[in-house]
């Protein structure tokens, strides 16, 4: 009877658990269920494990959902990450390259994938914790990804910054700026066209 009581107390407090990742995940599914598009100017700061800056950035992001993301970094260097639903496409100016790649291939175990994303298929493969009214920290659920952890942060208004925590256990700071929600977005803002002289690196297999 002990032995019983005691299964049947683990089994209650595993259907608990469940339930509770479970309405975490449908919570931050409804914070971003809302956001059809989303412009913002971004700051990055990058600390190693001892709490040092070790890298930082400037940037923009516009993205619109489903599947959709421009991310250009202005300081120090000049990139494009650019996903168009199908490909991502990552432009260097400073080495003059291109590099493409499919875009399910790029997205796997990267939790950022969730801010685009309607796919019930993708989002089951993520675990998703609400650590207060404002927060959720979003891991794969296989533990391979340059990601481990991706903190999305919420005010008032929407989004409000991002925190990562990276296989090195560096952790990057994302602050977003002069943010715009469900503005019309053209679609050119998704589309890549290689600059002449640039190499063009195409890992589409």
């Amino acid at each position: 009877m002990k032995k019983y009581l005691i299964k049947l107390l683990v089994l209650s407090q595993l259907m608990f658990v469940g339930q509770v990742v479970a309405d975490d995940a449908d919570s931050l599914k409804a914070r971003l269920s809302g956001l059809k598009s989303f412009t913002a100017a971004f700051s990055q700061t990058v600390k190693d494990e001892q709490g040092t800056a070790v890298h930082e950035a400037q940037g923009a992001i516009t993205m619109t959902r489903p599947n959709k993301l421009r991310w250009e970094t202005t300081m120090p260097d000049e990139t494009s990450l650019i996903a168009d639903g199908e490909s991502v496409w990552h432009v260097d100016f400073f080495v003059e390259q291109v590099t493409v790649m499919s875009q399910q291939q790029a997205i796997e175990n990267n939790p950022m994938v969730l801010l685009t994303s309607n796919s019930e298929a993708i989002w089951q493969q993520y675990s998703i914790t609400q650590v207060d009214d404002n927060a959720f920290n979003v891991s794969p659920l296989s533990g391979n990804g340059q990601i481990r952890t991706l903190t999305v942060q919420f005010d008032e208004a929407g989004l409000a910054g991002l925190v990562m925590l990276d296989s090195q256990q560096q952790q990057s700071v994302i602050q977003l700026t002069g943010r715009k929600f469900n503005a019309v977005i053209s679609p050119e803002q998704f589309s890549v066209a290689v600059p002449d002289g640039f190499m063009l690196d195409d890992q589409r297999s």
